[in-house]
């Protein structure tokens, strides 16, 4: 089977904030993210999600050197696939998500030096 993705993969590996929670407050936790593209994510996650579930993504992409910045990149995605990673000594699972709705939120320059 050749390969079906719309959009070209990117492969990171950066710590990926999820909230599956509707509740305000909203309930985070800790994932770490794989690959990306403007379609789409996979991570590795602790918590085993369902298909179909609404999740809230938040990560930082690395930052710029020569200014110092960094992009905060906020994301609605619904869970798709999500499978057990075999040989982890803790449950894992890889959840593939496609992104629904994706926002860059550029950092606001510090005025205090």
């Amino acid at each position: 089977m050749g390969e079906r993705r719309k959009a070209r993969r990117y492969e990171v590996y950066l710590p990926l904030q999820v909230s599956t929670s509707r509740r305000r407050p909203a309930e985070y936790y800790t994932a770490q993210l794989r690959d990306i593209s403007r379609t789409g994510v996979y991570f590795h996650s602790g918590v085993n999600l369902q298909p179909g579930a609404g999740l809230e993504l938040t990560f930082a992409l690395p930052t710029d050197k020569d200014r110092g910045t960094s992009v905060l990149v906020r994301a609605s995605a619904k869970a798709l696939r999500i499978s057990p990673i075999p040989g982890e000594t803790t449950p894992v699972y890889g959840v593939a998500a496609t992104i629904d709705r994706i926002d860059f939120v550029r950092p606001v320059a510090n005025a205090a030096a």
